[in-house]
């Protein structure tokens, strides 16, 4: 208890000395999280809560193994465990995610007051589903430990338990071990009333490989800032990241990759969508230590803009301390809709509203379809589809075969 009053205490303390941002080049394009007044929002109730979970179930047909809400929690795994943050201990002094990396995660280290830890035995495979489910105020930490020789997938869901303002803040560590596999697919349908906070940070061991797929579809302001390293000599990260904006939604995304030793590969693929009147600032950042020879490193980030007002700031970066035998690009588009491209679709026999929609689906396609678990891939394109013909986010529709975009529709 002492440990982590300190603790606390020390991260409030930064977060108030920090400086917004310490990159020179993205202080510009510093969208600064807007916390929004919760004094007169209504908390669901329990009740409330388990018909939304119900509900969510049955459209997805996806059983969860973690349920967690800030008045509401359900573990039904052994690999995972729910765990006030005063009493981790070990586990708290072990973190990767230190405070001084970042004045926002000052803020959730000292703000979290419960973990979900989960705990992945060496020589084993895993699935695990999870549901994140915010009534009002919700601020926790997730802490993975994936052990030599082993395999886990893991999928997350976020969405909102209300229908007035709420927060969901969440900061998550992934320790991968020596020969270990990770994906972990991050999906975002929290609805408009909802300021959507993500830090994580992950580091690979040796012949180590971390895939991270995130959808971004929902809430009314999105932070999500990721730190992902191939620590080990030979591992890997692969990051894929999909944003969806309408209305006036804002995003402030940033990804940070590093290839810390010998033949290590990174890889960072995004792509954007928005309308009306919404904005992203997107920002790609890889870095090349010093004596990694071998070392692979890639960030493509492509943008599409169906509005006039809507606005993307695509800002990928790059530092490169060795380059000897090092492999690194980067590289950025934004445009409308390809006018050729859509006058070849009507042309066929198609009408233009969709057509529009059919080449936005290929578009977003290319970013859905690196989720390898079946079941999350059809969920995140049910929620997507539903965007794309409804314009709305939040909600959940039934999931059926033809939600997986596997091919275009036949012209």
């Amino acid at each position: 208890m002492e440990k982590y009053s300190i603790f606390r205490d020390n991260a409030f303390k930064l977060y108030s000395e920090l400086p917004d941002e310490l990159n020179e080049l993205y202080t510009r394009y510093y969208l600064p999280v807007k916390l929004p007044n919760l004094a007169e929002s209504k908390q669901s109730s329990v009740e409330e809560l388990k018909k939304r979970i119900e509900e969510i179930e049955k459209k997805t047909m996806m059983k969860f193994d973690l349920i967690f809400s800030d008045i509401y929690e359900l573990s039904k795994s052994e690999s995972v465990t729910i765990n006030e943050m005063s009493s981790l201990g070990k586990e708290l002094e072990n973190k990767i995610f230190k405070s001084e990396d970042n004045k926002l995660a000052a803020f959730m280290n000292g703000t979290a007051k419960k973990a979900v830890v989960i705990k992945h035995n060496k020589n084993s495979k895993k699935e695990l589903n999870m549901l994140f489910i915010n009534c009002s105020d919700t601020a926790f930490q997730v802490l993975f430990d994936v052990e030599d020789d082993s395999k886990l997938n893991v999928s997350q869901i976020f969405t909102s338990g209300s229908s007035d303002k709420n927060v969901s803040s969440v900061l998550q560590e992934f320790k991968v071990g020596k020969n270990a596999e990770l994906e972990v697919n991050v999906i975002n349908n929290c609805d408009d009333k909802t300021t959507f906070i993500h830090l994580s940070k992950g580091e690979v061991e040796d012949n180590g490989k971390i895939t991270a797929n995130f959808i971004y579809n929902g809430g009314c302001f999105t932070k999500s800032i990721n730190y992902l390293d191939a620590k080990g000599e030979n591992s890997s990260v692969n990051a894929t990241e999909m944003i969806y904006g309408s209305i006036r939604q804002e995003f402030d995304v940033n990804t940070y990759l590093t290839n810390s030793k010998k033949h290590t590969k990174t890889h960072l693929e995004t792509g954007v969508v928005l309308d009306g009147e919404s904005r992203c600032v997107l920002k790609g950042y890889a870095k090349v230590d010093k004596w990694t020879k071998g070392a692979f490193s890639r960030i493509n980030e492509r943008g599409i803009i169906i509005s006039e007002k809507a606005h993307i700031d695509a800002l990928p970066d790059m530092s490169i301390d060795y380059s000897d035998e090092v492999s690194a690009t980067h590289s950025a588009a934004t445009s409308p809709i390809d006018k050729e491209a859509l006058f070849y679709i009507v042309s066929r026999g198609i009408e233009e509203k969709k057509a529009r929609k059919m080449f936005i689906s290929s578009f977003i396609n290319k970013y859905i379809s690196s989720i390898k678990n079946p079941k999350t891939k059809e969920v995140a394109s049910s929620i997507v589809l539903n965007r794309l013909e409804n314009d709305n986010y939040g909600i959940f529709q039934e999931v059926t075969p033809k939600d997986v975009w596997s091919t275009q529709e036949k012209v």
